[in-house]
């Protein structure tokens, strides 16, 4: 018996196999390109996502050597918000709308200083940005009448591919939870927050909002033809991916802190309390898959993307002959030949986007003609660490009230840059042995949703497995300190550059 998880990401689309065990038996991932037909619009057609799907799912089946009657159950995530909106026959109407489209950021605006972000905190325990749908369909009201005029269903990316599986509309509470326009505390839309928004008309096209590992619906016969996955197998509700990755990160209570340092740099925790006021609101609040706690989140894509652009640019053009895992050894081999306290770059890894100032771009500050690319790769190294930190931070909670930390993601999978960040943030890490935290939270849904374990506390402690500890190493408490008040120094340098260049 094997689960199944698809995890439909903002840059890869994943599929992966795994036994009870947690084992990985194989996985396949896709890109497909993102359509960007006006600034700040990211779209994608909503039948290529669908074909690249039944495409990893293709594959994935056939790298494990496995028939479809082998997986028992299927589990879906996604990146949250974003949307995509099919009509009466559940055809898409427009290109899917993906979580970092800024298209609607100006009505943010608007709603903070026209009081309306404030009028709906109550409800939604969020203040909005420019991918919910909070936001979007505002826009779409006031931009494109006729798109909403032929939607019959508004549904998130992983909720349409559940619904391509499947045939079934339905809605996921923890994706949904994130949009800005569920009541958390009824843990359903709110009538009241779509006419303060002006959207009351969209009310009626929200689907039905499961629980995370309810079944939404089994194979149909089409899925099977299309993906050699069996008719009848039943597929999970499933997590935004915030949750599916938290999950997989074995997190069941308030006591640990998740990070996750993939494309975006995630820093989250468990919490049964969220702030009920909008002036002490200051990460995002969403619904978690533990139905008693509210995940704390603060996040943005400053992590191990920003070391890519690196490579890309100044490591692979020279040593084409490496294969990707060679490259990386090499760069840790040379990470390591350099001390910290020997390095005084800094790097600000705002490349792909801004934790702080909107319009703030990444930085090398303070090289001098005595630096070699091995100072400036630290400082990449460096620097996407501490933006971990700056998040951490952000969170405002003492980092001596959580046991540990799980760290998985790209970080995760070099030992320099995991000691790295245990040193900086003086905690002990904790990594995992599977690299792919989304597909294995799905899968762990999926294996709840079926039947195959009792509850997320026996799907964690059969499927999750811890990889490397690392313990803070006290003699360099100091010297990371000290280099981290120098790193949120130049995130002011930064900013205060974007307020100068607006």
């Amino acid at each position: 018996m094997y689960l199944l998880g698809i995890d439909n990401g903002g840059s890869d689309i994943k599929c992966a196999v795994y036994d009870l065990n947690g084992k990985e038996l194989a996985i396949s991932r896709t890109q497909i390109p993102m359509n960007i037909p006006e600034a700040g619009f990211t779209e994608r057609d909503v039948e290529n996502v669908w074909e690249a799907n039944v495409k990893v799912i293709k594959a994935v089946l056939k790298k494990a050597e496995i028939p479809g009657e082998a997986v028992v159950a299927i589990g879906v995530t996604g990146y949250g918000n974003g949307m995509v909106l099919l009509d009466e026959e559940g055809k898409p109407v427009y290109p899917a709308i993906i979580s970092t489209d800024e298209r609607a950021s100006s009505y943010c605006k608007k709603f903070r200083e026209d009081g309306t972000e404030k009028k709906i905190f109550p409800y939604t325990l969020q203040t909005t940005w420019a991918a919910q749908p909070a936001v979007l369909l505002p826009w779409f009201r006031d931009h494109k009448p006729e798109v909403l005029e032929k939607t019959k269903w508004i549904m998130s990316m992983k909720d349409y591919i559940r619904f391509r599986l499947t045939g079934k509309v339905a809605g996921e509470i923890t994706d949904a939870s994130s949009g800005c326009l569920v009541n958390l505390d009824t843990r359903r839309y709110d009538r009241r927050i779509f006419e303060i928004l002006g959207i009351e008309d969209c009310y009626s096209k929200m689907p039905k909002i499961l629980e995370s590992t309810d079944i939404s619906g089994y194979v149909t016969k089409e899925a099977e033809k299309m993906t050699g996955l069996t008719e009848g197998t039943p597929v999970a509700a499933g997590y935004f991916d915030i949750d599916a990755n938290a999950l997989a990160s074995g997190v069941l209570s308030d006591q640990e802190l998740c990070l996750i340092a993939g494309t975006w740099s995630i820093n989250e925790y468990l919490s049964k309390e969220a702030p009920r006021e909008i002036e002490k609101k200051k990460n995002t609040v969403t619904l978690s898959y533990m139905k008693d706690y509210y995940i704390m989140e603060d996040s943005t894509p400053t992590s191990a993307s920003n070391l890519n652009w690196y490579l890309n640019h100044f490591v692979r053009p020279e040593k084409q002959e490496l294969s990707a895992d060679e490259i990386y050894i090499v760069c840790n081999k040379q990470v390591e030949s350099v001390k910290p306290e020997e390095c005084k770059v800094i790097f600000v890894p705002y490349l792909f986007g801004s934790a702080t100032h909107e319009n703030a771009h990444g930085a090398f500050l303070n090289l001098t003609g005595g630096d070699d690319k091995s100072v400036m790769l630290r400082a990449v190294y460096e620097g996407i660490a501490f933006s971990s930190m700056h998040h951490v931070y952000n969170l405002k909670r003492s980092l001596e009230t959580y046991s540990k930390a799980r760290l998985s993601g790209g970080i995760s999978n070099s030992e320099v840059w995991s000691q790295m960040l245990c040193d900086a943030l003086q905690i002990p890490i904790e990594t995992l042995e599977v690299g792919e935290p989304g597909a294995k939270g799905a899968a762990m849904c999926a294996g709840v949703a079926g039947g195959v374990f009792k509850n997320l506390e026996d799907a964690v402690e059969h499927m999750v497995h811890v990889g490397k500890v690392y313990k803070p190493r006290s003699e360099y408490k100091e010297i990371y300190a000290e280099k981290f008040a120098r790193y949120e120094a130049a995130l002011a340098a930064v900013d205060l550059l974007a307020e100068k260049l607006q």
